[in-house]
């Protein structure tokens, strides 16, 4: 099916840019490789994901899957993150293994990507994964938050293979999301930085992606407007122009449990997307990324993919505390 994929080449994602990136100066320079990927019909949802700070010498993620009936990192079906791991001696983005155990390897530059999970000899997790892109990678409208100093591309697309989760073979197949970005990541503290990132799909030929923010006067708000995003419908992709989302939360831990989002793209075409959660990770770190897998429908239909709702710290303290 051709696309109809609306950029200049000159933001365009290149060849070049699934390797590491020209370093800047300052410590919180970064560069970013995730994978998302779900089983919907066992509501577990995971990551794959490195983020690569050259100027410190470190890299941070490693792998997770999350399912239903905790929120708590030690309560899932696997955790294997890590903070401080030394850069791999070769550090060449379009092949690489980590130290966490996650493997990258470009089979078609910017679009497919063989996958591998296995920390050291642990069969505790072991990923086997490949990721087609439906679409090529869209960028991050230029200086939009939360990326206001970097470059930012989402990538909807197809992953196949298998999971060992735990002596269990599970098969996936499923449309998630990828991203790639790199330059400057500094970390949120005190009061700043509340945004969201909620994507889903009913099929290879459909997916939408919407970064929100609330209002600068009331950064508690379940309601939040777009910053970016876009629309691919009938082989046709297109940015959101606008977008409003609401949230309902769970009364006992705080996470999202309902989502509307309704919005607008270029060509005037509506979307329509009600997300119910079926399971959810509190990801702890700097700032707060709560993680929920959801059932959507999508305009009507049925379909799947995640929410990200990070907070700093202290705004989710403010808001549990019931502070005004």
């Amino acid at each position: 099916m051709a696309i109809d994929f609306p950029f200049d080449d000159d933001i365009r994602f290149k060849p070049s840019d699934d390797e590491l990136h020209p370093v800047g100066p300052n410590p919180d320079w970064c560069e970013t490789v995730w994978f998302s990927f779900h089983v919907a019909e066992r509501a577990l949802a995971g990551w794959l994901y490195a983020q690569v700070r050259p100027n410190l010498g470190t890299v941070h993620g490693g792998a997770f899957v999350y399912g239903p009936g905790s929120i708590t990192p030690w309560e899932q079906p696997y955790y294997g993150w890590f903070s401080h791991h030394p850069l791999p001696e070769k550090l060449e983005l379009s092949d690489v293994r980590f130290k966490s155990g996650y493997s990258v390897r470009c089979l078609e530059p910017a679009m497919r990507y063989a996958l591998g999970y296995q920390f050291r000899d642990s069969r505790e997790l072991v990923a086997d994964l490949e990721f087609a892109g439906i679409v090529p990678p869209v960028p991050h409208v230029q200086g939009a938050p939360p990326f206001v100093g970097s470059s930012h591309y989402d990538q909807p697309g197809r992953l196949t293979g298998t999971l060992e989760l735990r002596g269990e073979i599970l098969e996936v197949d499923c449309v998630s999301v990828r991203d790639r970005s790199w330059g400057r990541r500094p970390e949120l503290i005190g009061r700043r930085g509340r945004l969201s990132y909620a994507f889903g799909s009913c099929s290879p030929n459909d997916a939408f992606l919407a970064f929100c923010v609330p209002p600068e006067d009331d950064p508690l708000s379940n309601q939040e407007s777009l910053t970016s995003g876009y629309l691919f419908r009938d082989g046709v992709l297109r940015r959101l122009e606008r977008a409003n989302r609401r949230v309902e939360r769970d009364p006992d831990h705080g996470g999202v449990s309902r989502i509307e989002i309704e919005g607008v793209d270029t060509d005037g075409r509506t979307l329509h997307a009600l997300g119910e959660a079926k399971s959810c990770l509190f990801l702890p770190g700097h700032s707060l990324c709560i993680n929920t897998f959801l059932r959507w429908q999508i305009d009507g239909q049925e379909g799947f993919g995640e929410d990200q709702d990070v907070w700093s710290m202290a705004h989710f303290a403010d808001r549990r505390l019931g502070a005004p």
